[in-house]
């Protein structure tokens, strides 16, 4: 009984520090709770730090369901990447060693060498009366007498003696403009040559076959010498007269006269 009284007149006296210890221990309990959750939220933190990299950024937390569609789209731009046409390598802008090189001795030989150009066709005039010897020359703008008409007046041609009845040619090729029968010149053939010049030949006997739109070649016959009434005073002669655009040519410069 003694004992008991003892204990319960200690508690008394000591109970105020018997509960600021209690007190102080959980305190100091709670406090290293704490403390240890803090320094366990320090320790995730830093954890998270180190997984994040050195630069601190945060990593986008994507879903499973995310990740999976990110997934898709990358294998399909990889897949469109490739399919994409890849030039050829003929196409580089920087030539190759061998288009670089100098050009083959075969297409230099094809550059140097030019095609050739073909034969131009060569036009020749022949005389129109055999002997070809001229009785009147062409005047060449100067005024000579016509002794049949007794007139001065230029001689635009050069009369070729020639028998009447002689054969007469085309001076050269051609195409017959007109067949008339002039009062004074008698029969006139004309005949445009593809040189741009015309001859005329005045003092003919044509037949049925040469008329406008015939086509002749050179030496081809017209038809036969006959009169000149405005030179009839003359001996038997072919009047023949050249023109180019209209203008009179002395024949002389296209035939050979004997």
């Amino acid at each position: 009984m003694g004992k008991k009284n003892t204990v319960i007149q200690f508690i008394r006296d000591k109970g105020f520090y018997i509960a600021l210890a209690v007190c102080i221990v959980g305190a100091s309990a709670a406090a290293w709770a704490t403390a240890s959750r803090t320094l366990d939220s320090i320790e995730k933190n830093n954890r998270q730090i180190v997984e994040q990299g050195i630069s601190g950024e945060e990593k986008p937390s994507w879903s499973s369901s995310s990740a999976a569609a990110g997934s898709r789209d990358a294998g399909e731009t990889r897949q469109n990447i490739s399919s994409i046409e890849k030039p050829p390598a003929s196409s580089t802008s920087a030539p190759s060693s061998s288009s670089a090189s100098a050009p083959s001795a075969a297409s230099g030989t094809a550059a140097d060498a030019p095609e050739p150009l073909p034969d131009s066709p060569t036009f020749a005039y022949t005389l129109p009366l055999e002997g070809g010897k001229v009785l009147n020359p062409y005047s060449g703008g100067q005024l000579v007498k016509n002794k049949t008409l007794n007139v001065w007046r230029t001689h635009d041609a050069v009369d070729i003696q020639g028998e009447k009845g002689a054969r007469v040619y085309a001076i050269g090729d051609g195409v017959v403009a007109s067949v008339t029968n002039d009062a004074l010149w008698g029969g006139v053939v004309q005949i445009d040559h593809p040189d741009g010049c015309t001859s005329v030949y005045s003092g003919l006997v044509t037949g049925e076959r040469i008329k406008a739109g015939t086509e002749v070649l050179a030496g081809e016959e017209l038809g036969t010498l006959g009169d000149i009434p405005a030179e009839i005073s003359a001996e038997p002669h072919l009047h023949l007269a050249l023109t180019k655009e209209g203008k009179a040519v002395d024949p002389a410069e296209v035939l050979t006269f004997g």
